[in-house]
């Protein structure tokens, strides 16, 4: 119950900090560290859920997981967000650039790997093989934008007008 007390009122606190120390270096680097730890709690719930459910099924977790813990981390990551969109623009904060690049990339891969278990020889004969290859190299310029996101030159602070 501790841990779920801290997760609500971790991005209010954040927010209080960043009055408190408002600074050019400062707040950037709270906010992301607030963000990063949302993400790090979101990946978490996931990993609980995916493990939870192919275990037992939807059915055990409902019955045995506590739905106030279950409903902490989305929480969390969502007002950590709109708490940094309140202090300054999101394209300021570091951490929030990265998991933009970081989600275009595993977006990218979840799409390649439902189309290497949906992709038949039959596929083709309705498809031809050359929409196939641009849609592919169009996969692949979005994981490539997602990659120059996350290692990509860092944008100037503060930005220019």
């Amino acid at each position: 119950m501790t841990i779920a007390i801290l997760l609500f009122a971790a991005p209010w606190l954040v927010w209080v900090l960043c009055h408190w120390i408002p600074g050019q270096w400062e707040e950037p680097f709270l906010l992301s560290l607030n963000i990063g730890l949302a993400a790090v709690s979101l990946v978490l719930w996931a990993g609980y859920l995916a493990y939870a459910t192919n275990t037992a099924g939807w059915q055990a977790v409902v019955k045995q997981a506590d739905m106030f813990l279950l409903l902490v981390p989305p929480y969390y990551f969502l007002s950590s967000i709109w708490v940094a969109r309140q202090r300054m623009p999101l394209s300021r904060v570091p951490a929030f650039r990265t998991l933009q690049g970081i989600g275009l990339l595993a977006a990218v891969y979840l799409i390649f790997s439902w189309l290497s278990r949906r992709v038949y020889l039959v596929f083709f004969s309705y498809m031809p093989f050359s929409a196939f290859l641009w849609i592919l190299a169009g996969l692949l310029g979005v994981a490539y934008l997602g990659y120059r996101i996350v290692f990509g030159n860092p944008p100037k602070y503060p930005p220019e007008p």
